[in-house]
Parts: C-alpha cells; sequence; structure tokens
C-alpha cells in the first residue's frame, strides 16, 4: 500500500517554491500509476523524486513497494532500508524488511540478544535522532533546573529534586549512549544490499578463492572500498571481497 505525504505546503517548505510544483505532479503521478498497477512507471516517478534530492521515508517505502511488485527484491529491499533509516521504529517498515529477508535465498540470521538487551534495542530503535536530540537538550536543561531548585530547598522538598535529577540523569545517560552510537553508526558505518542476482565474496580483490556466495537482497556491513572492491561481512561473521558495482548503498 502506498503512502500519500506530500502536500503543497509541505512540498514549499521543504523543497522551495520554484521545485515544489513539479515533484508534487512526480508524486501524485507515481501514486496514480501504482493505484492502476503500472509499477514500472510508478517507479520511474519515485525515482525521479528521489534523484531531486528529497529524502523521506515514505517516498522510499513507495518505492520499495513499487519494486517488489515488480520482483525486485534487491531493489525493494535497498529502499525500505533506506526508509528504515529516516524511520527506524516504523512499524510497516519493519514488516516489510522482515518479509523480504524471509524470502531471500540467504536467511542469515541476526546475533541473538537476552530479553534487557533486546528492550535497550527497542528504546534504542523507538525515536529518530532528531527527535532523541531535542529530547537530550529539555533534560539537560530539566537537570540544571532542578540542581537550581534543589540549592533553595529544606527537607522533603529537596529529596524529591535530588531524586527526580537522578533519574532524568540516568535517562539522559541512556539518551546520549543512544545518540552517540546512532551517529557513529550514520557517520562511520556502511551498509548495502546485493543487487544483482548473486554474487561472489573472495579472499581478495580479484582473487581466485570464492569465500561464499550471497544472492539478490543481501545484506551486507561495507568495512572498505577499494578499486571498484568492496570488503563486506554478514552479520555471522564471514567476509570477503565483493564487486562495487553488485551492490546498492543505504
Amino acid at each position: 500500500m502506498y503512502r500519500a505525504i506530500f502536500t503543497i505546503m509541505a512540498f514549499l517548505t521543504a523543497c522551495g517554491t520554484i521545485q515544489a510544483a513539479p515533484i508534487e505532479h512526480w508524486f501524485e503521478k507515481a501514486n496514480q500509476y501504482y493505484t492502476q498497477q503500472e509499477y514500472d512507471s510508478a517507479s520511474f516517478y519515485y525515482d525521479k523524486i528521489i534523484e531531486s534530492g528529497i529524502n523521506n521515508s515514505a517516498v522510499f517505502y513507495n518505492m520499495g513497494n513499487a519494486c517488489f511488485r515488480l520482483k525486485k527484491n534487491g531493489l525493494a529491499r535497498l529502499y525500505y532500508e533506506k526508509a528504515a533509516k529516516l524511520s527506524p521504529a516504523d512499524p510497516d517498515i519493519i514488516s516489510n524488511i522482515k518479509f523480504i529477508n524471509a524470502n531471500i535465498a540467504d536467511r542469515v540470521p541476526e546475533p541473538e540478544k537476552g530479553f534487557f538487551a533486546s528492550i535497550l534495542w527497542y528504546l534504542h530503535m523507538l525515536l529518530p535522532l532528531r527527535t532523541q536530540l531535542w529530547i537530550f537538550l529539555i533534560a539537560l536543561v530539566s537537570i540544571a533546573i532542578l540542581i537550581a531548585a534543589s540549592l533553595f530547598s529544606r527537607g522533603n522538598g529537596r529529596l524529591w529534586f535530588i531524586y527526580l535529577t537522578c533519574l532524568i540523569g540516568l535517562t539522559t545517560c541512556f539518551l546520549g549512549l543512544s545518540i552517540g552510537f546512532k551517529i557513529y553508526d550514520s557517520e562511520k558505518v556502511d551498509y548495502a544490499i546485493v543487487l544483482s542476482e548473486s554474487v561472489d565474496a573472495k579472499n581478495e580483490p580479484e582473487g581466485n578463492k570464492v569465500l561464499f556466495t550471497a544472492h539478490e537482497g543481501t545484506k551486507f556491513r561495507v568495512r572498505k572500498t577499494v578499486e571498484g572492491w568492496s570488503l563486506v561481512s554478514l552479520p555471522n561473521g564471514y567476509s570477503g571481497w565483493v564487486k562495487t558495482g553488485a551492490l546498492g548503498n543505504i
């Protein structure tokens, strides 16, 4: 199911007055073609929006849906993953990624998390980075106010202010770690999706030894790229060199 997300005002704000009209027109055309089950044409117009520089989770999500209907599982997962990067807690996006992952040739399981670790991971992924930064700033201001209030209070009032300061402080520490991890992950860690039917991971660039074969839709972590070759790894620890042209960067 596609998502109709843009209004005229949203386009004017995000794209500027000059660019808003054509992008809005492209989005309307893409949605129209999608409802008519003309998925090639729909993906063409979604792609025009993306190429114009718009980074929006709903556009990526719609593009992923169109690619999936065209049986292009690699591209579908690529755009779902791009959408998830912007809206990590969106249930529809998460559900579609899981569905794609369950129907590709290489179902590499993620490392299992314990109960406590699963809760922390859920809280970490619950909010996008921008929202977390605003909450972090508000929390710091709140802590400063509470500390100031405790200095001018006596008895039980001071104890309550100290208690609230500690509680918000612990939450802020967790939030700060989550923010730091997300910034590191977005700036220092690259991921890619296999777009070709299959790709051989070799022991070195132009190497003769095939370590493993991955198929369309498989997600890699990209360690480094050298002259058309990328050193990639899977969640199970397997790694090797693959041709960069076979991958789509998230």
